[in-house]
């Protein structure tokens, strides 16, 4: 792939996040997509099938950066002493992150119900970031009782579930709620989750 055609890709992604985070997916045109990034049907089309690519270009390229994201802040976390110095960097990167409204209606929002590739997609993300999680609660913190993998995984599950509930409801509300509020409910359920699998 050229780097012209590389450009041109990351243009349309980035009116892609913008469009598709203030208008939505379904309402987003490909006139609206030439005329935001000032380029031909013929140039998205170099690169892109139809609107749910670059839906998923799109969703792919903000979970990307998050993960990255997260995963730095994980790793400096891991230099404090207490569960809950350890746990709140993380859900401090994941609030931020949600509180960009359009990161939020993307990853979480217009990614729903597009089709079962996108749904397929979303799941094994929302999979992914519950091992993450799971890996670092059960690494960074001394383990004292074991669950079995399976136990692990919907225990995983459960915290993501809780976390996309509590952002969205946060989201839909406005962001009216202090963020400091909303993420010190979170580490309410961690450090609850923490002690009762006695990792502490």
């Amino acid at each position: 792939m050229s780097e012209r055609i590389v450009l041109r890709r990351q243009r349309f992604i980035e009116a892609g996040i913008l469009l598709f985070g203030t208008v939505g997916f379904q309402s987003t045109t490909m006139r609206m997509l030439t005329a935001q990034t000032e380029l031909t049907n013929r140039y998205f089309y170099e690169s892109f099938s139809n609107l749910e690519d670059l839906l998923v270009a799109c969703y792919e390229k903000l979970m990307d950066d998050f993960r990255h994201q997260l995963k730095e802040v994980l790793e400096k976390a891991r230099e404090n002493s207490e569960p809950s110095q350890r746990i709140r960097p993380g859900l401090e990167c994941f609030y931020r992150s949600m509180s960009d409204p359009k990161f939020a209606r993307i990853t979480h929002a217009e990614v729903l119900g597009v089709s079962e590739r996108v749904d397929r997609l979303y799941s094994r993300c929302s999979a992914d970031f519950a091992a993450l999680m799971m890996s670092y609660l059960t690494s960074s913190l001394s383990a004292k009782k074991q669950l079995s993998d399976t136990q692990m995984q919907f225990v995983g599950a459960a915290l993501t579930g809780s976390l996309i509930n509590s952002a969205m409801v946060w989201v839909n509300g406005q962001y009216q709620a202090d963020i400091d509020d909303v993420i010190d409910a979170s580490l309410a359920i961690f450090i609850g989750t923490v002690n009762q699998l006695h990792l502490n």
